[in-house]
């Protein structure tokens, strides 16, 4: 519901531009819940400072590889509801994880690597 202008109400392209994200990802985060907007009278998303930081962590995690199970869970995790800002030590730990999972795989690929090669040079 519409509750008037607010000055500091940004635009879908707005943060589309600020976050390098699709509308498409934006309107999607909006359907699963992670954000909330409103909308203006001509039914226009709006995105107030509340959403908008909401939008820079969910860019962050999304680049760094965490999928949208885990960013709700890091989201739920702020401090109180009314406030944006993330307590980081859950999203830290699946970082983490993600890059133990990331270095095994790597090895993988280089043992892989290199059995095809010394394989190759055998033929």
């Amino acid at each position: 519901m519409w509750t008037g202008t607010h000055a500091s109400d940004v635009t879908l392209k707005g943060v589309t531009a600020q976050f390098g994200l699709t509308a498409r990802a934006v309107r999607y985060y909006e359907e699963v819940g992670l954000i909330v907007t409103r909308r203006d009278p001509g039914n226009r998303r709006r995105f107030d400072p509340r959403a908008v930081s909401q939008l820079r962590i969910i860019a962050e995690l999304r680049r760094a590889g965490l999928g949208i199970d885990d960013i709700r869970v890091a989201l739920q995790s702020r401090p109180e509801a009314g406030d944006a800002r993330l307590d980081v030590s859950y999203a830290v730990s699946r970082l983490h994880e993600r890059l133990a999972n990331l270095e095994q795989e790597r090895r993988t690929v280089e043992a892989t690597l290199e059995a095809l090669t010394s394989t190759a040079g055998a033929i």
